[in-house]
């Protein structure tokens, strides 16, 4: 009768471990995943990112598209950044002139700080091409 109850509480103990186990990975939470979000340049609107502002988080991704009136780039300006870190505004920057057609992607630094980033298109700046990137914490 001994042998029958130990074996009976290991195989329970034995039970219990494995739907510990399985059940830990329903309840792990998965992690969110990256949006893209598209802007728009030089299109039939004129002059001008559409849209204007865009929200994204660390880890998203920009994407920029060249539309019909080129060439575009994206400059991000220094004293318009939370940090002011040249560095930063540098590595977030595609200073190529890109024509027609071409598009560019910026994924947000995992470790950027929230906050608004201007950027304008170097051109075109003095027309009004601007526009601002916030990234919310």
């Amino acid at each position: 009768m001994k042998l029958v109850a130990s074996v009976t509480r290991r195989l329970s103990l034995l039970l219990c471990t494995v739907l510990l186990v399985v059940g830990s990975f329903f309840l792990t939470a998965s992690p969110a995943s990256a949006e893209t979000y598209t802007v728009k340049m030089g299109t039939n609107k004129g002059l001008v990112f559409d849209p204007k502002v865009v929200t994204v988080k660390p880890g998203d991704t920009v994407k920029w598209e060249v539309g019909n009136l080129p060439p575009h780039n994206v400059v991000f300006d220094v004293s318009k950044i939370p940090t002011q870190d040249k560095a930063l505004a540098d590595s977030l920057s595609h200073k190529k002139l890109e024509s027609g057609g071409k598009s560019f992607e910026l994924t947000i630094p995992a470790d950027a700080p929230a906050g608004d980033y201007s950027y304008f298109c170097l051109p075109h700046r003095g027309a009004g091409m601007v526009g601002k990137v916030v990234v919310a914490a």
